[in-house]
């Protein structure tokens, strides 16, 4: 007896592009003429395992080249660590000199100690242009034996009074302050 309903064919929404297969090779789902079901279970689980192999390989190949770029970064870092300690290093050699020079000029020019460090200047013509702009704002030197005379003082504060008698030291003894 025949199914009244006939019953519709399965289409595969979306084809799928063939596999890419070496040559020699047969594509994935196919067997050979004449391969029966051991062979066929054989069959899957090498093609199996060489996916296995072959996703394996691309992870290693992927981990060597990142450690690859790692090591070369960490040249390059090291590489930069060097090139900013010599910078370093050349900055404070050129801070040095200049502070050298700075000492020699004043030394040579009979620059009092205490305007040394007021000196600008990183070449002797730059130093001695500010020189000569300095000097005549110096004050004239005093002799260090020359009599002094004292400064007076801006606020005496409290002077002394007249001379106490008896009677008002026993006061300031006993209250703190005499009477007025």
């Amino acid at each position: 007896m025949s199914d009244p309903t006939p019953t519709p064919p399965v289409v595969d929404p979306a084809p799928s592009a063939p596999p890419v297969v070496p040559d020699g090779a047969t594509p994935p789902g196919t067997y050979p003429e004449g391969l029966g079901d051991p062979g066929k279970r054989a069959l899957d689980a090498e093609r199996a395992r060489a996916d296995q192999a072959e996703r394996d390989l691309k992870a290693l190949r992927d981990k060597a080249d990142a450690d690859a770029k790692a090591a070369e970064d960490a040249k390059l870092s090291e590489l930069e660590r060097a090139q900013q300690t010599a910078n370093e290093a050349r900055a404070a050699a050129e801070k040095q000199l200049e502070e050298n020079q700075r000492l020699r000029f004043a030394f040579e020019n009979g620059v009092p100690a205490a305007w040394v460090n007021r000196l600008q200047g990183s070449t002797p013509e730059e130093l001695a242009a500010d020189w000569a702009i300095l000097q005549p704002t110096l004050a004239v030197q005093v002799d260090p034996n020359a009599p002094r005379v004292p400064a007076p003082v801006p606020n005496p504060g409290p002077q002394p009074g007249p001379p106490q008698t008896e009677d008002d030291l026993l006061y300031e003894e006993i209250y703190g302050s005499t009477p007025k």
